[in-house]
């Protein structure tokens, strides 16, 4: 019998009770925090397991024999034994700075003070070594009305940290609950303080948005709070594409640039890695093949030159019925290194000098072999490059 989900997150969880077992002995308070507790709740997969304690840091890393200080002035150990974790003192935060992040912490010994700090009632519970569930801000409750509601005042916590609002609409994608009434309103009254977050944090979560449950739900809710108005590229959108199904951000982009619904000049906005913006760049291209009926040969070219998954998603989102992954399968080679002639091959049955030439007849012969009016054969090849090659 296939074990569930439940059973392999409480198996997981338990790896992380000697830490909470050790904190204790030494007198601490130790909990189990956080998004590992809400995905417990859910029956969801977990992912990181993070560790909330009374212990300073330097109490933390002299109970434990592999520690590694990754914040130490937030008060972050990370503790090495069968898997790793990450052990936070409870903390408050100081002063938030340009809307983004606090100037500093203030260590405290009281757990609720550090859970009422945190973003969305969601994510600020506490599990303890019995494994029960400490919540003091109805957590548990607003799971299980598919709630996600801001802990306290909801304008606050967007004031404080205004990525929350995009965690807001990222939680709503991925998990496919609601956004709490208060705490949309607190959305549209903040909506023009993302523009102090630094953008590689907004599309770190964006992206997280739109390989959700329902991607749709989290973009309307960003669009119609006025949040998106206020995020480079997406801002010129004429209109904003709402995708029933999980969706790449680059061919989420590119579906735009496709569509000519934003300025494509804002892209350098967005800081994407030149993999990112390649990927985009074919993502558009293979939208505007695939939107105008391609014949066979065309189709074929597209699945030998681009990578099947990445044509797939650009299907899907274009609404092209061509079934790709059967020509694909078809193919007799997939990729340049797959014929049996190359380069050399051709100089030396030409008995010419390499030159641009060259270049143009492997293109030649690789495009005719893939498109299956030239078999994969030296002697085949060779005759057709005589009679089809100029030089």
């Amino acid at each position: 019998m296939k074990p569930s989900i439940r059973n392999w997150s409480m198996d997981k969880l338990k790896t992380a009770l000697p830490v909470l077992e050790r904190l204790n002995d030494a007198g601490h308070e130790a909990y189990i925090v956080g998004g590992a507790v809400r995905n417990y709740l859910l029956d969801l997969t977990l992912n990181d397991i993070d560790i909330t304690t009374s212990a300073l840091p330097d109490e933390v890393e002299a109970l434990f024999e592999r520690t590694v200080p990754i914040g130490k002035e937030h008060g972050t150990i990370m503790v090495i034994m069968d898997e790793t974790f990450e052990v936070t003192t409870f903390r408050v935060d100081g002063d938030y700075i340009d809307h983004r992040r606090p100037d500093h912490v203030i260590f405290v010994k009281n757990l609720k003070e550090d859970l009422i700090r945190r973003d969305f009632t969601i994510n600020a519970m506490a599990l303890d070594e019995s494994m029960h569930v400490v919540d003091y801000v109805g957590g548990r409750e607003d799971i299980n009305r598919r709630l996600i509601r801001a802990v306290g005042v909801a304008d606050d916590r967007f004031a404080e940290d205004a990525l929350r609002m995009i965690r807001a609409a990222r939680f709503q994608s991925v998990l496919d609950f609601q956004i709490e009434d208060v705490t949309y309103e607190a959305m549209k009254n903040n909506a023009s303080l993302i523009q102090h977050v630094a953008i590689e944090r907004i599309i770190t979560e964006f992206t997280k948005l739109l390989q959700g449950l329902n991607p749709a739900a989290g973009i309307q809710s960003l669009a119609t709070c006025g949040l998106m108005r206020h995020i480079p590229l997406f801002r010129t959108c004429s209109s904003l594409f709402q995708p029933e199904r999980p969706v790449s951000l680059e061919v989420y982009i590119a579906y735009h640039l496709f569509t000519a619904a934003c300025d494509d000049h804002e892209i350098k906005s967005l800081k994407l890695s030149n993999d990112s913006i390649k990927t985009i760049k074919n993502a558009v291209t293979i939208m505007k093949i695939l939107s105008h009926q391609p014949d066979s040969d065309t189709l074929k070219m597209l699945v030998f030159k681009y990578p099947l998954s990445l044509i797939e998603s650009c299907r899907a989102v274009v609404g092209s019925d061509s079934d790709v992954t059967a020509i694909y399968q078809s193919l007799p080679i997939y990729n340049r290194q797959s014929l049996v002639v190359d380069g050399h091959a051709l100089i030396s049955h030409l008995d010419v000098k390499p030159g641009p030439w060259l270049k143009y007849a492997l293109a030649d012969i690789e495009q005719a072999v893939v498109t299956g009016r030239l078999h994969n054969d030296r002697d085949t090849i060779l005759e057709w490059v005589e009679q089809h090659v100029e030089i």
